[in-house]
């Protein structure tokens, strides 16, 4: 009697089976389809050398259907005689664990080596607990006794450990994650969508800020709104670099298409843009991208000077953030090459610096500015990142 409790479960989980099955199943395509498509379309790009395109959708479907079909073909081969329908749930949640475990690196052949150990032994031991799980079970009478609402909350206790180890072993970067997120809405030319991903400032990087900037640039908002986002790289920032700043996603020669055109050897962006202007290749956009990389280096002498060659400046309405500068700049020089007077920005400005003088303590008086003037080039020029 015993052996045959054995090597066949019977009915006693079927119900537990099923709904373990729809857990799962919607536990892993809403994983997969919202939390990590975006790491799952960059992953599929990088590996296939951006010869196919992840679907979200078939994506998040077939790997979920695969997973389901591993742990439906290992309870045939088992002969159904594991009691704890959920634990031949594993198998299929480290694949997904391993598929989701992309390191940020994976563009530089950096790949989750770890696998190639720790998957062998988990199975092990997975096996191992299966087995010896089996063989208690199917000598405790006490088992059968169990009501079925009992048997599917014991497999779902099960389910949500198994949840909780493809949580904590996949990558959960949140930075990495919006730096993906923004990266593929750019690639589908969706910058306005892009431009709605907000970050916090301690997530700011160099590759965000550049994605942004290309965005902001196609919009022709870059001098208007570059600095209501947190930056961070300086000028370095405003283009691809290949090593800090680099795209996953987006085509690099794109970018300097749009300012110029691309170059063989790599140049710092602003002896790119110096140099693509100097030797005639400048498009429209470059003009915004050097004065913004001036501004981004806290150079706002020549940002002032640039301006100055501008013969239009007092026919036409400069950008925000360049009107920002130039109130900044004429505070801080007593000589500027350009004057500049805007009455509501004056008050701004002089309200800010109020707040900076009535505030001794450096901690208290930083988050004043923030709250108020956070989304201003004066706020970075004074409190940014350095």
């Amino acid at each position: 009697m015993a052996k045959n409790k054995f090597i066949t479960r019977g009915n006693d989980t079927t119900m537990a089976t099923i709904v373990c099955g729809i857990v799962f199943c919607v536990f892993s395509f809403i994983y997969l389809y919202f939390y990590q498509d975006d790491l799952l379309a960059m992953e599929q790009h990088i590996l296939s050398d951006g010869l196919t395109k992840y679907n979200r959708l078939i994506g998040a479907l077939i790997i979920t259907l695969l997973a389901w079909l591993l742990q439906y073909g290992i309870d045939i081969a088992t002969r159904r005689s594991v009691k704890f329908p959920a634990l031949n749930y594993f198998p299929s949640a480290l694949l997904i664990a391993i598929l989701t475990d992309i390191s940020p690196d994976i563009d530089h052949g950096c790949h989750s080596l770890k696998w190639l150990w720790l998957a062998p032994l988990t199975l092990i031991a997975w096996g191992t607990g299966s087995y010896a799980t089996a063989c208690m079970l199917a000598n405790n009478t006490e088992h059968d006794r169990k009501s079925p609402f009992r048997i599917i909350g014991e497999n779902l206790i099960i389910m949500f450990f198994i949840m909780i180890f493809i949580g904590v072993t996949a990558n959960t970067d949140r930075r990495f994650h919006k730096r993906m997120k923004i990266e593929d809405l750019i690639a589908e030319g969706h910058y306005d969508k892009a431009l709605e991903e907000k970050t916090e400032r301690k997530d700011a990087d160099s590759t965000t800020t550049m994605l942004r900037a290309y965005a902001l640039s196609k919009k022709d908002m870059l001098g208007e709104k570059l600095f209501e986002y947190p930056v961070c790289g300086k000028s370095e920032a405003l283009l691809p670099n290949g090593t800090s700043v680099r795209c996953m996603l987006c085509n690099e020669a794109d970018i300097y298409r749009h300012v110029a055109r691309p170059l063989k050897q790599r140049k710092k962006p602003m002896d790119y843009l110096l140099w693509m202007r100097k030797h005639g290749y400048a498009k429209e956009p470059l003009e915004d991208y050097l004065l913004c990389g001036y501004l981004l280096d806290r150079q706002i002498d020549k940002f002032a000077k640039e301006i100055a060659k501008d013969d239009s400046l007092g026919h036409k309405k400069l950008p925000k953030h360049y009107r920002e500068a130039l109130v900044l700049y004429n505070h801080l020089r007593s000589n500027p090459i350009v004057t500049y007077h805007n009455d509501v920005m004056e008050a701004d400005y002089l309200d800010m610096q109020t707040i900076i003088k009535s505030n001794p303590n450096a901690t208290k008086r930083k988050a004043l500015v923030e709250d108020a003037y956070g989304n201003t080039y004066w706020y970075y020029y004074f409190y940014g990142n350095k």
